[in-house]
């Protein structure tokens, strides 16, 4: 007799994904609108403004690891009963405005602190030296700006009591909680970034058109989604978060705040990338990623290029392939964000 993961994966392999991109089929431009509408409401986010107010502490000079830099905590207010904390990270000397990078990391409970590197040593040698996981850092040693960013359910914005019991994360509380409210928690933290966006388009030191954003793992989730949502993202770098939805959350043991009811009955994960065409995008994943196999990686990779194709932006993505399992890969990040904010014709809005 059958049995229960039969029945799942019967389940799964008869999902219809009615909204996929059909090439030579489908018109990308209206096929992009509907499609973004429609993922808009999957995630159930919240109507009205975005960034309620903003509270900055004093900016400090400091150098972290060997990178001397200019860092200011900031609080976003994005609901009427939650303040998001980030660090604006600034090079000491460079003149605006700037290119900027929102940095989000994947689950932890050090969070954005790991991307601006005030984390004690040992956990530096684990989670940032073997994993490239400061983020922030990295974008002031280009030159550039970076801003780290709490998601909810990491770091500061863990319940109280996971915070008291030192978990990693309050994923599963949280995704529940949001559910049962109508909200989704992946729908949450793309309105904190988009409000991170109306925040670095404010300061002077930023330039509004040069907006990047990258994180690994549950941080690279975030950025497929928020750039698929947001064209004030003007390039995009998801790390160990892309392949297809059948071989990653659909197959293998991942946490519930990737769960989106309905998101496969409409599309698969290179639909969603493809939303972000005809902006510059580059996927990053390990060779030995077990939670986002490289063969599923290149089915949809395959599929996504099918897509910006059809964008006109064929040369506007790109693949990076690390030589290990499920972590950041920084190495080709400098390069592309180079030649990403050096193309013509590719502003933020695109």
């Amino acid at each position: 007799m059958p049995g229960i993961d039969a029945y799942f994966e019967e389940l799964r392999d008869s999902l219809s994904h009615k909204r996929r991109f059909r090439p030579g089929e489908d018109s990308f431009l209206p096929w992009r609108a509907a499609t973004r509408a429609r993922l808009a409401e999957l995630l159930r986010l919240p109507p009205g403004p975005r960034l309620l107010d903003v509270r900055e502490e004093p900016a400090e000079s400091v150098e972290v690891r060997g990178s001397r830099h200019r860092r200011q905590r900031v609080l976003l207010r994005t609901e009427r009963e939650l303040w998001v904390p980030a660090y604006l990270l600034l090079p000491p000397d460079a003149d605006g405005p700037l290119p900027v990078t929102i940095c989000c990391q994947g689950h932890a409970k050090d969070a954005m602190r790991l991307s601006v590197g005030l984390i004690s040593d040992e956990t530096w040698e684990d989670l940032v030296v073997s994993g490239d996981r400061d983020f922030a850092l990295q974008a002031i040693r280009r030159g550039h700006a970076g801003l780290a960013l709490e998601v909810r359910s990491f770091g500061e914005l863990r319940s109280t009591e996971d915070a008291a019991g030192d978990s990693v994360c309050s994923c599963l509380r949280h995704t529940l909680l949001a559910l049962q409210a109508g909200r989704t928690l992946m729908g949450m933290r793309v309105h904190d970034v988009m409000a991170a966006v109306d925040y670095l388009e404010g300061r002077a030191e930023v330039d509004p058109a040069r907006i990047a954003m990258t994180g690994n793992s549950g941080g690279g989730s975030l950025t497929l989604y928020s750039a698929a949502l947001d064209e004030r993202i003007a390039a995009s770098i998801p790390s160990c978060a892309f392949c297809t939805y059948r071989d990653s959350l659909q197959a293998v043991d991942h946490c519930a705040c990737n769960f989106i009811p309905d998101m496969c009955t409409e599309i698969e994960m290179d639909d969603l990338a493809g939303l972000c065409a005809p902006r510059p995008q580059l996927i990053i994943s390990g060779d030995s990623d077990p939670i986002f196999p490289l063969s599923g990686v290149h089915e949809a990779f395959e599929r996504l290029r099918g897509i910006y194709a059809a964008a006109g932006a064929a040369d506007k993505l790109h693949l990076h392939v690390g030589n290990g399992g499920h972590r950041y890969y920084a190495e080709p990040v400098a390069e592309f964000l180079e030649k990403a904010f050096s193309m013509t014709g590719t502003p933020a809005g695109a």
